[in-house]
């Protein structure tokens, strides 16, 4: 057997693999109603949402090892979602008539439209213009953290900052920006 013995006869690995497991439980919980009502807009029939839903945390949980277990989730659990939800769709439609796909293709292409904003463009070009506002090291936070995928704890290495504070700091770029770009949006756009 490999790991340490405790005073109490339980194995260190033991308790390091249930407390992940916990962690891990409480993801799942965390997460089950934005995944199910994701879910919801994207399945088939209403009588599949509980069917994705399972398959999504099931495929996350096959591979959780993958995945970075401090970030925020919900974009990983959105588009798994999205998949499932697709799969779902291409093995329903196989076995309908060709009248029947046509109707489950458009609705599925009106789903689609429900998640992205009609207003999605003149959201983006405003995003753009907010973040050109902000100061150079907030700038340089979003595309080490966004564009470039690197983790909060490398960037405060790489910026000789605490990673709580590269958090924090984050989250007030966030702020700023939804503010910023609520502004835009609300003065008429950026053609107004």
């Amino acid at each position: 057997m490999s790991g340490i013995e405790g005073s109490r006869g339980i194995m260190v690995s033991e308790i390091v693999m249930s407390s992940t497991e916990t962690k891990v439980a409480r993801l799942v919980l965390a997460h089950h109603a934005f995944v199910r009502a994701l879910a919801f807009k994207l399945a088939p029939w209403p009588g599949l949402v509980e069917d994705i839903s399972q398959q999504v945390f099931l495929e996350f949980l096959a591979k959780q090892e993958k995945w970075n277990l401090e970030q925020d989730l919900r974009p990983l659990l959105a588009t798994m979602t999205r998949h499932v939800a697709a799969r779902h769709w291409r093995e329903r439609k196989r076995a309908m008539p060709e009248v029947m796909r046509e109707l489950a293709d458009y609705v599925r292409e009106l789903a689609e439209a429900r998640e992205a904003p009609a207003y999605g463009d003149e959201k983006m070009a405003a995003l753009r213009m907010c973040v050109q506002k902000l100061p150079d090291k907030g700038r340089t936070l979003l595309e080490l953290y966004y564009d470039a995928g690197i983790s909060t704890v490398d960037i405060a290495a790489q910026m000789e900052m605490h990673p709580n504070a590269v958090c924090q700091a984050l989250c007030r770029l966030r702020g700023k920006l939804r503010d910023c770009i609520g502004r835009t949006l609300s003065q008429g756009g950026l053609h107004g």
